[in-house]
C-alpha cells in the first residue's frame, strides 16, 4: 500500500479539504477552486474506493472562499469537508509520516469512512492532550477509510481520542480502540515503521 502524501515545501498553517465520491467531478472542482481563489494545492487525487481528496491551503478566507466554490461545484457527490484555519503541523508531518513519534505506553487509534474527518479528529487531538500523532493514514488500500495512531500516556491519549472522536459525524465513524501497555510487537506493526 502507498501512502498518502501532501505536497509540501513548509507547513501550511490553513487547511481545507474536500472528499468526492466521483472522480469526474473531483477533477472539475479542482479546476474551478485553483481557477476562482487564490489557493495552493497541496494535492488531489483519485483514492479507493472510488473517491477522491482535494487538499489545499493559502490564508484564512482564500481558503474559505475555495471550499464553498469545491461545496457548490461538488454536487451530490460531496461526501466531506473541512476548514482548519489554525491548523497544527503534526498532522501533516503525520500524514507525509516525516516524524516517528516514540511509542512507550499507550496508543490510541481512531477509524473512520471519512478521511476529512480524521484530518480535523487528529487536529483536534494533537491540540486536547500531550500526545503525538505517530501517523494519518487515508483512504489509499483501506476500502476507504482511514485512521490515525496517537501515542503517549494513557491519561493524554484517553483524551486525545475522546477529542477526535467528537469529531466525527457518527454515519461516519468506524471504531476507536485505546491501547496501554503497547507490545513491541504491535509497534513494529504501525504504519511508517521500518
Amino acid at each position: 500500500m502507498t501512502p498518502y502524501r501532501l505536497k509540501v515545501e513548509k507547513t501550511p498553517q490553513t487547511l481545507g479539504a474536500i472528499e468526492l465520491t466521483s472522480i469526474a467531478r473531483g477533477y472539475r472542482v479542482v479546476d474551478q477552486m485553483v481557477k476562482r481563489a487564490p489557493i495552493t494545492l497541496l494535492d488531489a487525487r483519485p483514492c479507493s474506493p472510488g473517491k477522491f481528496l482535494v487538499v489545499i491551503t493559502g490564508d484564512v478566507a482564500s481558503v474559505d472562499e475555495a471550499l464553498q466554490i469545491g461545496t457548490r461545484e461538488s454536487g451530490s457527490s460531496l461526501f466531506g469537508t473541512i476548514f482548519i484555519p489554525d491548523l497544527m503541523p503534526e498532522v501533516v508531518a503525520a500524514i507525509n509520516r516525516t516524524v516517528t513519534v516514540p511509542v512507550t505506553e499507550t496508543i490510541g487509534v481512531i477509524e473512520s469512512f471519512s478521511a476529512v474527518s480524521v484530518i480535523e479528529a487528529s487536529d483536534a487531538a494533537i491540540k486536547a492532550a500531550s500526545i503525538g500523532i505517530e501517523s494519518i493514514s487515508l483512504l489509499q488500500g483501506l476500502g476507504g477509510k482511514a485512521f490515525a495512531v496517537f501515542a503517549g500516556e494513557l491519561t493524554d491519549v484517553q483524551t486525545a481520542v475522546d477529542a477526535a472522536r467528537g469529531r466525527i459525524p457518527d454515519d461516519m465513524f468506524v471504531d476507536l480502540q485505546v491501547i496501554a501497555q503497547v507490545s513491541p510487537e504491535l509497534i513494529a506493526l504501525l504504519p511508517g515503521r521500518p
